[in-house]
């Protein structure tokens, strides 16, 4: 095995020097989770092999430019390395920001104050050769922002077309996370000083409380203003994908709503919503955290 990766280190270094002008290039892991990351030599500046502390096994340490170690993956767990051309589809790979404004609550005097979030997030992509590799990119999310600090995961997918758009899936069939949300009511979002977007157990839902606390994301179906799962597009240009300053924006009319429901799946006719944990206006994905413009738009 160590024979084997010392001589890809030794072929990535040729690779990369016969590649000179010709675009970005990438270290390609397949893993056997049915997952692949993707390592652009532009942000990586060498792969470490080395014994893991209690002698058991071998890691590869993805050692980033400014020498700080991105990822740690253990070797078995690899299925393949590979190294050539950042595709545009891979591009969307590594590490973004969801970029939003959640809804805020009231201060002392009752004014709502509103902030814009940088929620970062991994993606990676579907193993080479399975159903969904070109077409979705799967995200992950460790710690979604909570005004309360509670601390929630949550994954969702982009659906990714060459044709030059990418829609975030608000998938209303599976929830954001196998966690179930344990926050009182308090813990929603605010409606107004005194008053926060929990609804409670409808009498209206057959079977009454479940048990179920299953978080999704959704919007509002402008036609009735349901909420419902959709998926909200985007446009993108490979000059917008090469510049790390992009922001790739939603349609503002729609939000993202991170709900509590009490089934899987979830649906508003079933009236299955417990309440709405935060509703994030403006929702955009960027490779850097946002910062406030100078000048206000």
């Amino acid at each position: 095995m160590k024979k084997i990766l010392l001589y890809l280190t030794i072929s990535l270094v040729t690779s990369t020097i016969a590649a000179a002008g010709t675009g970005v290039y990438r270290t390609a892991i397949t893993l056997k989770n049915g997952t692949q990351e993707i390592y652009p030599d532009t942000l990586v500046k060498r792969f470490d092999y080395v014994k893991t502390a209690g002698n058991d096994g071998y890691v590869i340490n993805v050692v980033k430019t400014d020498g700080t170690i991105a990822r740690t993956i253990a070797t078995d767990s690899i299925v393949e390395m590979t190294y050539g051309e950042m595709s545009r589809y891979e591009q969307w790979a590594g590490d973004w920001y969801l970029v939003a404004s959640p809804n805020g609550e009231a201060n002392e005097v009752g004014i709502m104050i509103a902030t814009t979030v940088s929620i970062p997030y991994h993606a990676v992509l579907p193993a080479p050769g399975t159903p969904d590799y070109g077409k979705y990119i799967y995200c992950h999310i460790d710690s979604m922002p909570h005004r309360k600090s509670l601390k929630y995961d949550a994954n969702f997918k982009l659906h990714y077309s060459d044709q030059g758009t990418i829609a975030m899936v608000l998938d209303d069939t599976t929830p954001l996370t196998a966690m179930q949300y344990t926050g009182g009511p308090e813990t929603y979002a605010y409606f107004d000083k005194t008053h926060t977007y929990y609804f409670g157990i409808s009498s209206k839902h057959e079977g009454g409380d479940t048990g179920g606390r299953h978080m999704y994301f959704v919007t509002r179906d402008l036609s009735d203003y349901s909420l419902v799962g959709m998926e909200l597009p985007i446009t993108w240009t490979e000059a917008a994908l090469d510049d790390i300053d992009s922001e790739f924006t939603f349609n503002r009319n729609y939000q993202i709503h991170w709900i509590v429901a009490l089934d899987i799946p979830y649906s508003y006719a079933e009236h299955d919503e417990i309440g709405i944990i935060d509703i994030f206006a403006s929702p955009r994905l960027m490779r850097k955290p946002w910062t406030k413009p100078l000048v206000e738009e």
